[in-house]
C-alpha cells in the first residue's frame, strides 16, 4: 500500500532543502546566476530598508516607538498594543522570510541547523553591534559582523565564538548604541561643524532707499591738480 508523500518530501526533514539548481526552469547554479542574485538581493534589501524608514517616519512608527518606550501609557492611551506589536512581527517574518529566500537560492541549499541558538545569538550581536535604535544600523551591523566572523572562523577556527562574544561585550560596554550611536554622537557632529566652518559667511544686504529720496552715490574722486611745468 503506497503512501502520498508528506511534507518531509518537500523540506527533506532533518537534512533540510539540498542540491537547489533551479527556480523556474532557470538555471542558478552559474556565477552568472549568482551575480544577478546578489544584484537582486540587494535591491530588495534596500526595499526593505525604505519601506522600514517609512513606516518608522509614519504614525504607526511613533505609536511603536511609543510601546517600546511607555507600553502602559500608550494602552491607557486607548490604543490597542497587542495588534501593533501582532503587525511590527509579522513585518519582521516577511522580511526575514525575503532575506531566507534569497539566501537559500545563493548557497543552494537551507538546512534546520540554520535556525538554531548559535544563528539566532548572531542575529542580537549583529543589532547590538549596529544600533538596535536605528534602521540603517541594523545593516552596518550585519555587514561587519558576518566580515568579522568570516575572518575569525578561518583564522581562530576553535576560538571564534569567543572572539564574537568579546565584540559584543566591548560593543555593549563601549558603544551601547552602536555604530549607529557612534556616528550620531560623534561623526555627525563634526561632519555639521566642518561644512559650516567651508560654507562662505553670507554678504552684508545692500542698503535701500527711502521712498522719494535719491539713492546714495559714492562721492566723486578728488581731481588731481595737474603738475607745474
Amino acid at each position: 500500500m503506497s503512501k502520498e508523500p508528506g511534507p518531509v518530501h518537500f523540506t527533506g526533514g532533518v537534512n533540510g532543502m539540498t542540491d537547489l539548481r533551479t527556480l523556474a526552469g532557470w538555471d542558478i547554479r552559474p556565477d552568472s546566476a549568482k551575480l544577478v542574485l546578489y544584484f537582486v538581493s540587494g535591491g530588495l534589501l534596500l526595499g526593505c530598508v525604505l519601506v522600514a524608514h517609512w513606516i518608522r517616519r509614519s504614525k504607526v512608527g511613533r505609536l511603536l516607538v511609543a510601546i517600546r518606550d511607555q507600553e502602559d501609557r500608550v494602552r491607557f492611551s486607548g490604543y490597542d498594543v497587542a495588534n501593533f506589536k501582532i503587525f511590527v512581527f509579522c513585518l519582521g517574518a516577511a522580511f526575514a522570510s525575503i532575506g531566507g529566500a534569497m539566501f537559500t537560492l545563493q548557497v543552494g541549499f537551507m538546512s534546520p541547523t540554520l535556525i538554531g541558538i548559535v544563528p539566532s545569538i548572531m542575529m542580537v550581536i549583529m543589532c547590538a553591534v549596529g544600533g538596535r535604535l536605528s534602521i540603517f544600523g541594523a545593516v552596518y551591523g550585519a555587514l561587519l559582523v558576518n566580515w568579522a566572523q568570516t575572518v575569525f572562523s578561518e583564522r581562530f577556527p576553535e576560538l571564534w565564538l569567543f572572539a564574537m562574544g568579546g565584540l559584543f561585550i566591548a560593543v555593549v560596554m563601549f558603544f551601547p548604541m552602536g555604530l549607529a550611536g557612534l556616528y550620531n554622537d560623534h561623526i555627525r557632529p563634526r561632519i555639521v561643524s566642518l561644512a559650516g566652518r567651508m560654507r562662505p559667511a553670507p554678504k552684508a544686504p545692500a542698503p535701500v532707499a527711502a521712498p522719494g529720496t535719491a539713492p546714495a552715490t559714492a562721492p566723486a574722486p578728488a581731481s588731481v591738480p595737474a603738475a607745474a611745468e
